[in-house]
């Protein structure tokens, strides 16, 4: 059945396959974007919060109410708590996901491997056919910095892959005609599809992410909490020491953090493609050498 489904795949335009995964968004945001965008806005709310609180604390003062009695105590700590539980959820699930992504990437490398030397099996042509069809597949599976800086391009990778995979399964049925035996034929075709079901397994990984409107909120939530760190810095008759901004740039680094974990194909923490690399490698040693 997959292989039907694949094979009717080529009969799609462009849009019509990219639309087939719909867990692939473009991000609202550049990750580069974001990062600056973090770094800035959470020392920038402490110091409005500073300041708003000096204007408050003079007209407190007017009205004869000392600092020592200034509200909110309860609710920042309250407010801090919230933060951390978030924080806390967010950074749990980016990481669990990420390496969900890498033990995919790993399994999918793995497969293809044995597909392709599960096919030395049959005999020539079909065996050399195979496995150039194979190789041509893993060549699809790593996205270049390239595939990935704009849906367009996404987009157009996600057309090579699909074209390499849907010649896979004609190939095998190919491959496993003739005089081959049965338990041969039910090697290799398990072998395929084993290699067709990680590919699906990697689509699956690669897609899951923590919400956008839940990112909006763990940003706000920070930016908030920041800003009433200032504001009873302020309220208290205090100055706005370097403490703030340290607690303040600390909280950017985390959520920037989360945020590159979250991303599978953008950022500085995208899984390792190495095991996918050295299974490419090892395929074009094999077929070198069997053409020798």
């Amino acid at each position: 059945m997959k292989a039907v489904i694949l094979e009717g795949r080529d009969e799609m335009n462009g849009t019509e396959t990219a639309d087939l995964y719909v867990g692939f968004i473009a991000p609202l945001l550049p990750f580069s974007f974001l990062a600056v965008l973090t770094l800035v806005a959470l020392p920038a709310a402490a110091f409005l919060g500073f300041h708003i609180g000096r204007v408050t604390l003079s007209r407190r003062q007017v009205d004869g109410v000392l600092p020592e009695q200034a509200p909110g105590a309860t609710s920042l700590g309250a407010m801090l708590a919230l933060l951390g539980l978030l924080l806390g959820f967010a950074f749990s699930s980016a990481l669990g996901w990420r390496e969900a992504r890498q033990i995919a990437l790993v399994n999918e490398a793995a497969a293809i491997s044995t597909a392709f030397l599960t096919a030395n099996l049959v005999e020539d042509p079909g065996r050399s056919d195979l496995q150039s069809q194979l190789l041509a597949y893993a060549n699809t599976r790593i996205a270049s910095r390239a595939d990935i800086g704009s849906m367009e391009a996404w987009n157009a990778f996600l057309e090579r892959t699909l074209e390499a995979q849907a010649k896979v399964w004609p190939a095998t049925m190919q491959a496993i005609g003739g005089t081959t035996s049965d338990p041969i034929r039910a090697a290799v075709v398990r072998s395929v599809t084993d290699m067709l079901d990680a590919h699906t397994y990697r689509v699956a990984a690669a897609a899951e992410q923590i919400p956008p409107p839940a990112k909006l909120m763990i940003f706000l939530a920070s930016v908030v909490a920041i800003f009433v760190v200032g504001n009873r810095t302020a309220m208290q008759g205090k100055t706005l020491t370097w403490h703030v901004f340290a607690f303040a740039g600390l909280l950017s680094v985390v959520m920037i953090v989360i945020f590159d974990l979250d991303r599978a194909l953008e950022g500085t923490m995208r899984v390792n493609p190495d095991t996918m690399n050295q299974t490419i490698r090892e395929m074009e040693a094999a077929l070198a050498a069997s053409d020798d």
